[in-house]
């Protein structure tokens, strides 16, 4: 690869990274944030500010996804942040108070060499990104084939997605990511054969582990948190496999967007801000990928039953209803806008399981197909070519450290991972193609699921070093 496609890759990660650290500055709970941390979610909420503006501009007002429309996208929330960023900055002859006791961290050597590990393994798929051409199949055919559709007519709704008579394979998919690709693609100038997006689908890789880690430290201590994500990068599946980082495939973004939520929702204090930007994710997730519907109504539930615990007064009350509304506008919003895109376009060669899915064929595929669904998962996820063992090891660890489970926030985090892959025992238990869509499928449900189940790992090994009985055990996080 040429230093101009090189600089190109780079750039289209700048181009998202950028507006979303003007929207972390403008956001107080992710403002508040450590930078590294900062920085994963301020990736992700700039893919959803500049996805979603295009999205928006082009299918509601008929905005050309050209040069103008993606650079406006981009540098309003990136102006509006340093804007804010200038505002806030500490006045002339004042200075940070020094932090006084520090007490010695005799792990730090242990969680930088960790680091150091993490980031290497990043730049693995990196290098192989910017050197090779796309070799996944799923990328090529859905979400590249999606946006050079959009970017040829310059619309979210292109002509060969809209008029029935063009072979189009998922064309509803959701178009999020494709818009991502058009925007790297149309500000760099990129040919018809240039591949500028394929740092884009890495950095969500880098953004993915930052989240797993922002999660698991407030969940359960440095260590355990770095341990937690060091074992989500090592598999060779998340970062070269189909639907890892050097793919154009969508799972790792909405793993990103549904975890990322999720620790905003069940971790932070409730809050209108808070809320607010874990909806923008959710909103990122519903646009990502056809199950991130049904992911970001999982993690609303979850955030429900914070409005469920005890009785507040009604001051309390009244705070958090408000942060719920915050959370679930923009995901209910986003659902709007992909209804009505889809509207426009005839559905062919698609499985459509939410048109097809019957409660009784459910109920009888589930029963019929179960030792073979439990067989199968089992087997893939126990595959060490692409797991090197990853999810054996979070079982011995879960129930070596059982005693996580008595947290709230564990057994949450423990229902919110289990539910991408209750979605793909649903589909294959309707499924026509079962085997073989589970053979195709179910390691990209467990990436999805990947941030709680690493959380509830990083609460499990905190609990291994605590004592059998401990006076005093709190039940909740």
């Amino acid at each position: 690869m040429s230093g101009a496609a090189l600089a190109a890759n780079l750039g289209g990660i700048a181009l998202f990274a950028l507006p979303g650290l003007g929207l972390t500055e403008l956001l107080a709970p992710a403002r508040r944030l450590r930078l590294q941390h900062r920085l994963g979610y301020a990736y992700l909420l700039g893919v959803v500010a500049v996805g979603g503006s295009l999205f928006v501009g082009s299918h509601l007002f008929g905005v050309p996804l050209h040069r103008p429309a993606i650079a406006a996208a981009t540098l309003v929330p990136a102006v509006l942040g340093l804007a804010m960023w200038v505002r806030r900055r500490p006045r002339r002859g004042t200075e940070r108070p020094a932090r006084l006791g520090a007490t010695p961290d005799r792990g730090r050597a242990w969680r930088l060499l960790a680091g150091m590990v993490i980031a290497a393994v990043c730049l693995g798929p990196l290098a192989s990104a910017v050197s090779r051409p796309l070799q996944d199949w799923d990328g090529r055919i859905f979400w590249s084939a999606q946006a050079a559709y959009m970017r040829a007519a310059g619309t979210v709704d292109p002509p060969v997605l809209t008029e029935a008579q063009w072979f189009v394979i998922h064309p509803r998919y959701p178009p999020l990511l494709p818009l991502a690709q058009v925007a790297v693609q149309e500000i760099f100038g990129a040919g018809a054969d240039d591949q500028f997006y394929r740092a884009l689908y890495v950095a969500f890789f880098a953004a993915l582990l930052l989240v797993i880690h922002h999660g698991a430290l407030r969940a359960s201590g440095p260590l355990p948190a770095i341990l937690a994500s060091l074992c989500v990068a090592l598999p060779r599946l998340v970062s070269f496999g189909s639907g890892g980082a050097t793919s154009a495939n969508a799972d790792l973004a909405l793993a990103g967007f549904y975890g990322g939520a999720l620790v905003l929702l069940l971790e932070e204090r409730p809050g209108r801000v808070a809320g607010f930007a874990a909806g923008c994710l959710l909103a990122g997730a519903v646009m990502t990928k056809n199950e991130g519907e049904l992911l970001a109504a999982v993690a609303l539930l979850m955030a429900a039953s914070r409005l469920l615990r005890r009785r507040p007064r009604l001051s309390i009350a009244v705070h958090r209803l408000g942060w719920f509304v915050a959370a679930a506008l923009p995901a209910l919003a986003a659902t709007v806008l992909l209804a009505s895109w889809r509207a426009g376009i005839p559905n062919r060669d698609d499985e459509g399981y939410f048109a097809s899915l019957r409660l009784g064929e459910l109920l009888h595929g589930a029963w019929t197909r179960l030792l073979p669904i439990v067989r199968g998962a089992g087997r893939l996820s126990l595959e060490w070519s692409e797991w090197q063992g990853l999810w054996l090891v979070f079982v011995v660890v879960l129930l070596a450290g059982y005693r996580a489970l008595k947290r709230r926030l564990a057994r949450l985090m423990l229902l919110a991972g289990a539910a991408p892959l209750a979605i793909g025992f649903a589909a294959y238990a309707v499924t026509s193609r079962f085997p073989i869509l589970m053979d195709e499928t179910w390691d990209r449900f467990l990436l999805q699921a990947s941030v709680p189940l690493a959380i509830v790992f990083a609460c499990a090994i905190e609990a291994l070093d605590e004592p059998p009985v401990k006076p005093g055990l709190a039940a909740s996080s």
